[in-house]
Parts: C-alpha cells; sequence; structure tokens
C-alpha cells in the first residue's frame, strides 16, 4: 500500500517566490491574474491591507521577466498560456526602507544612494543629481544597454508618506519628493516594459494621477480580485487535506472541539478570517491568518497583532469618533479610492487597511457642475470575527495609551460607578483614562474632550448619543445604561494659558467651580432630562469641567429632586514635559488631589482558479 503524499509545507516567514518553489512549499497559483495584468497593461497601481501577499506577487513578477521557467513549470502561465518567458532586465525599489528617515532631505539622498546602486550593478554611468533625472537616465541606460524594456516594481510606495501622518508637514514634504520620482517614472515610459507600485493607501498618488499616462489602477477591478490573499476555491484545494490533522489537534475553542466534523471547522475558519471583498463575484480569506492557523491550529486573531499600520494609529488618536462609529454607506467610487492629506476619512482609510470591505454596490445616478452619469455607490462593513473582535480594542491603545486588558476592567467599572452616582469614583476612571493620553491629542477644544470622553463610554460598550435634543436646546451627551436609566452629560472647557504659576491656581479652582455651575444649570433651565422622564426612563445629570488638560471637576444630581451627590476633583499629574500642576485639598465639597502616572480594457475574468493540491 502507498504511502500518502506528504503536505507541502506551509511558507511562513516572508518566504521569496523562489524559496517557495524550488523548496516546494504551498504556493497559490496567481499567474492567471499577473498574465492577465502584464499582457494588458503597461502600467498598473495595486491597493491591498498589509501581508496580504504584495511583496510575494512582485517577487513572482520579477523572476517571470527574468525568464526563469523552470520556477514556473506546472502552474497556469507555463501550462496553459503563450507567454515566451522573455528576459527583460528589472528595478525594484522598497519604499518602506524608508520610512524611519525624519527629513525629506533625507529620503532624497536615499534614494539617490539607492538609484547611484542600481546604475553600478547594471554598469550604467548617470550623471543627473536630482531623483528624477537620476531615474530617467538609468531607465534609459538600462534599455539601451539591453535592448528591451526595463521592469520596474514599486513596494510600499506609499510608506514614506503614511508612516507620517501624525506630522502632516513631513508627510506633504515626502509626498512631493515621491512627486517627482514617480513623475520620472511615467515620463520614461518608453523605455519601460511594464510597472506595478502596490501600496496600503493612495496618499502618494497625487503624480501617479496626472499626465496622459496614468497608471491603470485595478484595486477595485473584479477582473483583479482575487490576485492577493485565498479565494474560496483555492483555499478548499490547498487546504482540504489539512482539515483531519487540525481537528486532531485543534484545542477547544467556543464550539469547536476535538470531535467537530471538517464542514464546522470550514465555516468557523471562513467566519474568521474570510470575507474580503474588492468588487468581485467571490470573496477572499487573508492569507497571513490562514497560513498561520493551520500552523498553530488555535483559532485566534493573527493578523490584527502582526503589525498596526503606523497612519490609522495616529488618525484615530487624531479622530477618535470618526474612526470607532464610521459610517458605512453612500461612499462613490471617487470618495473611496481618493485619499487625500487634507482630509482624511475615516471609511476609505480603513478600507484601504482591511478594518472595512465592500458589502455591496450599486448602481448611483451623480450629477456634476450640470452634467449627470453613473457611478457606483457602495457600503462597508466588518471582514470577520478576527478584525470585528479586535478592532475596538487596537483603537482603545491608540486613544488611551493603555493595553487591551484595561479596557475590560474600565468597561465593567464605569456603568457602576455613574449609575450609583458615585462621582469619587466616575472621575477616579476617567482620570486614569485621560493620563494615558498622549500630549498632541490635546487639543484646546471642548470637542476633542468630548470626542475622547464619547469614546471612553463606547469602548465600555455603553450606547451613547451625543447632541441629544431636550425641551429648549441639546445635551452634550446621554449614557444608556441597564434598567432604562439614562445619564444625561453636559461639558464645559475651560481654555487657559499652556503656563501658570502657583498664583494661578485658586483662580483655577474659581473657573472650574463656575463651569460646573454653569453645566449643571444648562442642564435644568434646557430641561434635557425631559424626553428621557417622558419615554419612561429614570435620568441621572452629570456635570463635568475640564480645565487646562489637567483638572476636571464632576457633579451627579437629580433635576427632579434640586439635589447635588458630591463633587470629585483630581488633577493629574503629566510626566510628557510641562510642570505637573497640585492643587490644595479643600473640604467644601470634599475634594481630593490624585496625582496619576502617565500614562478594464474588456473584461477578462480568469476562467477558472488554479491552486496545487497541497
Amino acid at each position: 500500500m502507498a504511502s500518502p503524499k506528504p503536505q507541502k509545507k506551509l511558507p511562513l516567514g516572508g518566504m521569496t517566490f523562489r524559496e517557495i518553489r524550488e523548496r516546494n512549499f504551498l504556493y497559490a497559483d496567481k499567474t492567471e491574474y499577473i498574465h492577465m495584468m502584464i499582457d494588458n497593461y503597461k502600467s498598473c497601481f495595486l491597493s491591498r491591507p498589509r501581508r496580504f501577499g504584495k511583496t510575494l506577487l512582485l517577487d513572482t513578477i520579477q523572476e517571470l521577466f527574468r525568464g526563469e521557467r523552470e520556477l514556473f513549470k506546472g502552474l497556469w502561465i507555463e501550462t496553459d498560456s503563450d507567454y515566451a518567458f522573455e528576459q527583460h532586465p528589472a528595478l525594484r525599489f522598497s519604499m518602506g526602507r524608508y520610512t524611519e528617515l525624519s527629513a525629506k532631505d533625507d529620503l532624497v539622498d536615499r534614494i539617490k544612494y539607492d538609484l547611484k546602486s542600481a546604475a553600478i550593478e547594471h554598469n550604467i554611468n548617470i550623471v543627473a543629481d536630482s531623483t528624477g533625472q537620476m531615474l530617467g537616465e538609468l531607465l534609459k541606460g538600462i534599455y539601451k544597454k539591453h535592448g528591451v524594456g526595463v521592469v520596474v516594481l514599486i513596494d510600499e510606495y506609499d510608506a514614506p508618506v503614511s508612516r507620517h501622518i501624525a506630522d502632516r508637514k513631513l508627510a506633504s514634504d515626502n509626498r512631493d519628493v515621491l512627486h517627482d520620482f514617480y513623475a520620472a517614472l511615467k515620463d520614461s515610459y518608453m523605455y519601460v516594459r511594464f510597472a506595478l507600485v502596490t501600496g496600503i493607501t493612495r496618499f502618494a498618488l497625487t503624480s501617479l494621477d496626472s499626465g496622459p499616462n496614468d497608471f491603470k489602477d485595478i484595486s477595485l477591478m473584479s477582473d483583479f480580485a482575487g490576485i492577493c490573499g485565498f479565494t474560496i476555491p483555492e483555499f478548499d484545494i490547498l487546504f482540504k487535506n489539512r482539515f483531519t490533522e487540525t481537528l486532531r489537534r485543534l484545542k477547544t475553542f467556543g464550539d469547536i472541539g476535538r470531535d467537530a466534523k471538517q464542514k464546522e471547522l470550514r465555516e468557523k475558519i471562513l467566519e474568521w478570517y474570510d470575507g474580503y471583498s474588492w468588487l468581485g463575484d467571490h470573496r477572499v480569506l487573508n492569507p497571513y491568518s490562514i497560513l498561520n492557523f493551520f500552523d498553530e491550529k488555535k483559532l485566534r486573531a493573527y493578523w490584527p497583532f502582526s503589525g498596526q499600520p503606523s497612519h490609522l494609529s495616529a488618525l484615530v488618536r487624531e479622530k477618535p469618533l470618526d474612526f470607532i462609529q464610521p459610517v458605512l454607506d453612500s461612499y462613490l467610487t471617487e470618495g473611496i479610492m481618493k485619499v487625500d492629506l487634507g482630509s482624511l476619512e475615516a471609511v476609505p482609510v480603513l478600507f484601504h487597511s482591511g478594518y472595512l470591505t465592500i458589502d455591496c454596490r450599486t448602481r448611483k445616478e451623480v450629477t456634476v457642475q450640470g452634467i449627470t452619469f453613473d457611478d457606483e455607490a457602495f457600503t462597508f462593513r466588518t471582514p470577520n470575527r478576527e478584525v470585528g473582535l479586535n478592532y475596538r480594542t487596537f483603537c482603545f491603545e491608540q486613544i488611551f495609551c493603555r493595553p487591551g486588558a484595561y479596557l475590560s476592567d474600565f468597561a465593567k467599572k464605569i456603568p457602576s460607578a455613574m449609575q450609583n452616582k458615585d462621582s469619587e469614583e466616575t472621575v477616579s476612571l476617567l482620570h486614569d483614562l485621560l493620563a494615558g493620553i498622549t500630549y498632541y491629542q490635546h487639543e484646546s477644544s471642548e470637542s476633542r474632550y468630548h470626542s475622547i470622553l464619547h469614546a471612553a463610554f463606547l469602548f465600555a460598550g455603553l450606547e451613547v448619543l451625543s447632541e441629544v435634543t431636550g425641551s429648549d436646546g441639546r445635551s452634550d451627551m446621554t449614557v444608556f445604561l441597564k434598567d432604562m436609566i439614562r445619564v444625561v452629560i453636559e461639558l464645559k472647557y475651560i481654555k487657559t494659558d499652556k503656563t501658570r504659576d502657583k498664583s494661578d491656581e485658586g483662580r483655577g479652582e474659581l473657573e472650574l467651580a463656575s463651569a460646573l455651575d454653569d453645566a449643571e444649570n444648562q442642564i435644568r433651565a434646557n430641561d434635557y432630562a425631559g424626553p428621557h422622564r417622558t419615554a419612561g426612563c429614570k435620568v441621572i445629570c452629570l456635570a463635568l469641567a475640564i480645565r487646562s488638560r489637567n483638572e476636571v471637576e464632576a457633579r451627579f444630581f437629580d433635576p427632579e429632586w434640586g439635589s447635588a451627590y458630591g463633587i470629585r476633583t483630581a488633577i493629574i499629574s503629566w510626566n510628557i514635559g510641562g510642570r505637573s500642576p497640585t492643587l490644595p485639598g479643600d473640604s467644601r465639597h470634599g475634594r481630593a488631589t490624585v496625582a496619576l502616572g502617565r500614562q478594464r480594457p474588456a473584461r477578462l475574468t480568469p476562467r477558472r482558479h488554479r491552486a496545487e493540491a497541497g
């Protein structure tokens, strides 16, 4: 009896295409997509989230243009196409290598160094001084030397911009540098056989979108929906023989145990790691998570903890509510594909970063400057359980600089503290969160603190509404607790100078007390509690006052009875620069001081999905 064919090993750890093929590792055949792309376009742009196989795709294309037919033996392009495997010289750049640079001139110098290194490698003499001119001379020289077009492959093209979103000036400067580089690439198209630029965002695409020789954006084309990641047919072919062994070794997780059937396991895997869609008729599974799951035999999150995109981290801190509660519908094609540094909307950024995916698309009639045309409108959703379970924790960690484990403790305590009108516990919990906020987040505006506090309640799993209309106005926030209890909140922010001496502390106390009175009077005068009482709810009112990033006072009261439940004041000691103010104890309101640490040509869809059996 013949022994079973050994399973192919899993390509983990950033293996190259050559390594995968020569060492007989598992590989999903993407060569039909590649052939379609290089046969129909001269230059393309592809946006996909991190760890979705963009680098491996570029590596495959590079080996293809090197004429390495043996590496492609048995794959679609070698068995089912007429591709001639002609040799072409290639230039490859990874812009991700430049992200640690902190000045525009440093980026220019590094690009020049890489261009000079490529010139030496190809024995080409370049005399120009600007990056654009150097690239032009290099392409022309290589073309004349070999007599064939050059292949240009650029990975992480947007990294020098996206990694510096927190510093808009540097991000903009780096974009200008890349503009010159990419513009030179377009100006030298007569020397180029094929060019592919990949990345996550479209921050640096200004240069690619102008001029007569635009890059073809294949990111949302149905024909290329499966070019990265595992399609369902590929998944079934590649991993079918691994289910039995996985079930035998899989540790109990939820409703999946050792005796679970293969069908149940497949459904659970799809629930966790499937769901990404780029306008295709089929979905795509996250390749990084699938490979790690079959390696570790554990249903858990892998991709979210493989390194967060730095631009997303910065934007979550900058616009917390926009990213915690994004509006997921009514986006036109232009709206999701154009990402501008001046107006970074949550949904396009989250979509390109892999935290949202397209749920459905519909035709929509659009009128611009009197001209009516058809466009597509998109709605979005969370791709799968892996992303859904971890995104909110990720946002919490970015905004409050606290570990995810802290969130469960906060979520457990804050509802009880508010329901019990425990001002001391409530303020202590809120101050502990605020102590972790990084310095640059502290804009001098009430709306900033409004957003941060709103976010804090959302993280606690509470329903929160902002700008709730009362009889004569709108309250800042209403928090919905269990048992039909509503907490109506009015926030007052006192803007002060960045520096102050000890003699100013008395005035600070008076300002806080006055702001607290204003908040309470506003709730009472405008009857913010009225609509909730009418709906049969029990209402608790909370007045909050914040001064100069460091001082917060809170007062619970019940407007029906006209009684207050005490005031709690806490002073945060900031270890992130500046002075650490203190406030003497004040027995009038039971104040206490708390020191807290810092915290398409024609449609050319592949006719079948090829993959090698594992």
